[in-house]
């Protein structure tokens, strides 16, 4: 059964808009998301795999410190007749040694190997930041590349109407042949551009899938410069962002744990003074009964013995002091770490900020007035070079500059972008 509607022209035409729409469907389909590209990256990324191990092992160790020592039991078999007699033995001696640390040193252990343990987590947020933060530049690359071949292709239409108007006005003799030569010349230079852009898009998609695990001449498409929207974010404050920064950025959180196990671990040092101990307690069986000690008085083939061991560190003035000074300049070293930490971000910060609001400045400058004037420009130019109110190399030099304004324009939005997820990689936030 088939169903037919109208004529043949309708139904080709009904044809060929359905293929368009499959094609479309699929193109899109096809279509790399900013948030796929981030989110397969990571899972590519070895150095992500990496810390997300270290931490899992970190977890572990810290919470293996908590354990108790495993004890120690022993079997000694006495007043043996005969050397290795042990079957005709006088008493069998049944013993179980504890060792315990002073009460505390275990928590203190396991709250400096939990503070190390967190900074590797703030290790694996930052990594995946960054990896987020070099994603979105090669993503943003790419497609900017995407769009100046595109640009390419709408001036290589500009100067195909201005070597159109040159052909003509040349026929009526109303230029001479260096201008015509000249619109040649425009308008094959724009070819040998393209082959440069041509390289550079190559190049950027093979970055981008280089982070995504792919092979370099995969055929990734991403979104175009059109999909792509810049937020008109407000004047930022530069003490609310340090505020944030100080609350979220994970480098710093990280050097924070890092300071505060540097400093268990200088209190986990001086308790090496303190004594350790261990507990004993065992049984001696008399298998004769002359053997016991107090067999004489009443008849008992049994005693029992319970004691505990101290470990006096006599000599820790000597074992222990430069452990001591050691843990002493480490934690020096996380706190100078720290507040190194916080005057460089500071500086990025404020960097980072006046550049943002610079670039939001240039941008609206461009869309308030540079594009619409280029475009006028470009208009008006052609038909007074058509009507011989200027000359030639006016009407190329408008053309060029209308071609750079929007090359400069959609370069200072990727710049834009690439400039606002690193602020957000700053402040410790993955903004959009």
């Amino acid at each position: 059964m088939s169903i037919m509607f109208g004529n043949g022209k309708g139904q080709l035409c009904l044809l060929t808009s359905l293929a368009i729409l499959i094609w479309s469907s699929l193109s899109f389909a096809d279509v790399l998301s900013l948030k796929q590209a981030i989110d397969t990256a990571r899972e590519v990324n070895p150095d992500i795999r990496s810390l997300q191990n270290q931490f899992e092992s970190a977890q572990a160790k810290t919470r293996q410190s908590l354990a108790p020592t495993e004890p120690t039991a022993s079997i000694t078999y006495n007043d043996l007749d005969k050397a290795f007699n042990v079957p005709n033995s006088g008493s069998t001696v049944y013993q179980i040694n504890q060792p315990l640390a002073f009460p505390g040193k275990a928590w203190v252990n396991h709250a400096s190997l939990g503070h190390q343990a967190q900074s590797i987590y703030y290790q694996l947020k930052a990594k995946e930041l960054d990896v987020a933060n070099t994603v979105k530049g090669a993503y943003f690359g790419l497609a900017l590349a995407q769009k100046n071949i595109e640009l390419n292709s709408e001036t290589k239409a500009s100067y195909e109407r201005i070597m159109a108007t040159a052909r003509r006005r040349y026929e009526t003799g109303a230029i001479t042949q260096v201008d015509l030569l000249n619109a040649e010349i425009a308008l094959y230079s724009n070819l040998n551009d393209l082959a440069d852009l041509e390289t550079a898009e190559k190049t950027a998609r093979a970055q981008l899938n280089n982070f995504l695990g792919k092979p370099s001449e995969a055929p990734t498409q991403v979104q175009s410069m059109d999909q792509i929207r810049r937020t008109n974010h407000p004047h930022m404050s530069l003490t609310e962002a340090q505020d944030k920064m100080v609350q979220n950025r994970p480098e710093i959180k990280s050097a924070v744990e890092l300071t505060e196990a540097a400093d268990k671990t200088y209190s986990l040092a001086k308790m090496s003074l303190l004594p350790d101990f261990q507990l004993t307690a065992g049984t001696t069986n008399y298998n004769l009964l002359a053997a016991s000690p107090i067999g004489s008085v009443t008849p008992q083939t049994q005693t029992w013995m319970v004691g505990i061991q101290a470990t006096i560190p006599l000599w820790g003035f000597f074992n222990e002091r430069e452990t001591i000074r050691g843990a002493s300049h480490d934690k020096a070293a996380a706190e100078a770490n720290l507040s190194s930490l916080h005057l460089q971000s500071n500086i990025a910060l404020e960097s980072a900020l006046e550049n943002l609001n610079a670039l939001n400045k240039k941008i609206l400058n461009y869309e308030d007035h540079l594009l619409d004037l280029s475009e006028q420009a470009l208009k008006i130019a052609l038909v007074s070079y058509s009507s011989g109110k200027i000359d030639f190399q006016t009407l190329s030099d408008t053309a060029t500059a209308r071609r750079q304004i929007r090359h400069d324009y959609y370069g200072l939005i990727i710049n834009y972008l690439t400039s606002y997820s690193a602020y957000g990689q700053l402040i410790g936030e993955e903004l959009q």
